[in-house]
């Protein structure tokens, strides 16, 4: 495949905060499914004719570094990838529910493993701290993901990783709008607002889609630079195509 064969794409792997969600679960959503627009609007900024960034989301619900490689998914983000592609990792959520995916033991070992998959395909790896729930106590945000946020950033320092500390950013973007105002990133309905959710809903976890929106632009603002390397990379590859068992083919 040529480099220039096909737009450049940023390929998602994550839990339920970054995956894309069915009509009847509406207004709840992910920042992936809002990353596309956000990133390619960031990108032509600084690169007019770099053209669209296709946005392959693989993220699902209730997702861990385990599971999300036990149920094909990672198979996916593989497949979906390329050289010269980029990958974007974010877990952490649901792992602190597994003892055997502790924060410095089996959550490092499994995204060091995606990290070395990715390089092997000469895609980029890109790390992402889970982002920030919405738990106030006393006034204050509380700090809901322990460890893993600085494993993730260990991890990345280790391996010379690109990271993007969302966890840091989205919890200053909560903190700045306020205990109160920043309800509405986040799917909270009363009982009665929504034939979908007849009974309400308030969770502090998954994002309305106006949430989503927000918090993709702000990955958007941290992994433009990445992309534009991407890009910039792939422009001055060989114009020729290449399998990926590094054979060359006729173009």
């Amino acid at each position: 495949m040529s480099a220039g064969a096909r737009p450049l794409r940023v390929v998602l792997a994550g839990d339920s905060t970054v995956a894309p969600y069915v009509a009847t679960a509406y207004p709840m959503c992910g920042w992936g499914a809002h990353l596309g627009a956000a990133l390619t609007a960031r990108v032509a900024e600084a690169a007019a004719a770099a053209g669209p960034v296709h946005v392959v989301d693989l993220a699902k619900n209730g997702a861990t570094t385990q599971s999300h490689r036990d149920d094909g998914l990672w198979a996916g983000v593989l497949d979906a990838a390329a050289p010269g592609d980029v990958v974007a990792i974010q877990f952490g959520h649901n792992d602190a529910k597994h003892e055997h995916l502790a924060p410095w033991g089996g959550y490092t070992a499994a995204l060091d493993r995606m990290v070395e998959e990715v390089r092997a395909l000469g895609a980029l790896p890109v790390l992402c701290t889970p982002v920030a729930r919405r738990h106030y106590e006393d006034g204050t945000l509380l700090h809901t993901h322990g460890e893993y946020p600085a494993a993730a950033i260990a991890l990345a320092e280790r391996r010379d990783v690109p990271l993007l500390d969302l966890n840091a950013r989205t919890r200053g973007l909560i903190d700045s709008l306020g205990e109160e105002p920043s309800r509405r990133l986040f799917t909270q309905l009363p009982a009665g607002a929504s034939i979908l959710y007849p009974e309400g809903i308030e969770d502090n976890t998954h994002f309305t889609v106006d949430g989503a929106i927000i918090v993709a632009e702000v990955v958007a603002e941290l992994l433009a630079p990445m992309v534009l390397h991407a890009l910039a990379a792939r422009s001055q590859a060989p114009d020729r195509s290449c399998r990926r068992d590094g054979a060359i083919e006729p173009g």
